[in-house]
């Protein structure tokens, strides 16, 4: 398969964000692309009223991104919002087929309540773990913030994927772009598994505008946590090749997926709550062993959170 990282500016205006779009996956397909990723919200940008530009799967920007990957003949991966329920919306990677048929929707699980941003308040979360086939490789859809929970992917790659699609718009902040990289190699390395993780970039039209994009470093990683591709700060469609037969040829190298411990972590990964169970000989220290789906895990020695 090759695929094309898409890093594009993303605009307050959904027509705009069209056109560039249209404009990426011609590039893309000039380079012999099979497969376009987008960023995150691609449809407009964060900051924008999301509830107003929100739109069923079947509606005028999905069906503008369905003409542009028939047209083209290259399957397309962007992030839309959908209308949900309680006056909110849903963060969604919808994917188009080569046919402009769609494929899979994914709703993001986990929202970015986190650096003093409050998605929840305007997004409903998720409930849902997606993976579909495209082109002979098994595909799973995280979307930016997914990224720091590695029971998505861990649970992706138990159900098969190969190839994993991060639609994202990382913020910048202190250590921001270092989280991205680390985040996104580990993901690859401990799943042996493929990530192609796609941010957006600041739109230079839109400078006074609060939420100004993404640090940008889309990149292409394989499942020994090699950085194939990456295409820095600034927009650009860059194509690599994704090699689904490496996955099985690095599991035989590093079977960490087949050395995991099920009857202690679950099929996807995942501890399930175990009863608190008092430590002999540490006084103060009590309920050690406990742990929680989703929640902090305490330590053996300090009882305190480790993220």
């Amino acid at each position: 398969m090759r695929l094309a990282l898409c890093q594009i500016p993303v605009s307050s205006r959904p027509s705009v964000n069209l056109r560039r779009v249209q404009e990426a996956v011609a590039s893309a397909a000039a380079q012999r692309a099979d497969l376009a990723v987008f960023p995150e919200a691609t449809q407009v940008r964060f900051g924008s009223d999301l509830r107003a530009a929100a739109e069923p799967l079947d509606g005028p920007f999905c069906a503008g991104l369905a003409a542009v990957a028939k047209a083209a003949g290259v399957a397309v991966v962007a992030g839309v919002f959908e209308p949900s329920s309680n006056d909110r919306v849903f963060n969604t990677a919808v994917t188009f087929d080569a046919s402009g048929e769609r494929v899979a929707a994914y709703r993001k699980l986990h929202l970015f309540d986190a650096f003093g941003q409050s998605e929840s308040s305007e997004v409903a979360a998720g409930s849902e773990i997606v993976t579909f086939g495209l082109a002979d490789v098994r595909v799973g859809l995280e979307i930016c913030y997914d990224l720091r929970f590695p029971e998505l992917s861990r649970a992706l790659a138990v159900r098969g994927a190969e190839l994993l699609l991060v639609p994202a718009a990382w913020a910048a902040g202190l250590f921001k772009e270092e989280h991205w990289m680390t985040l996104v190699r580990a993901r690859a390395i401990e799943n042996t598994v493929w990530v192609a993780a796609v941010g957006q970039v600041p739109d230079p039209d839109e400078t006074t505008h609060r939420h100004l994009g993404g640090v940008g470093r889309s990149v292409l990683v394989d499942p020994f946590g090699v950085v194939r591709a990456d295409l820095g700060p600034a927009p650009g469609v860059l194509v690599a090749e994704v090699d689904p037969g490496l996955v099985g040829e690095v599991r035989r190298t590093v079977p960490s997926l087949a050395n995991r411990r099920e009857d202690l972590f679950g099929l996807g990964g995942v501890l399930e709550p175990t009863p608190a169970a008092p430590l002999s000989g540490r006084s103060g220290v009590s309920g050690w062993g406990t742990a929680r789906t989703g929640a902090a895990r305490w330590s053996r020695t300090r009882c305190t959170p480790r993220q």
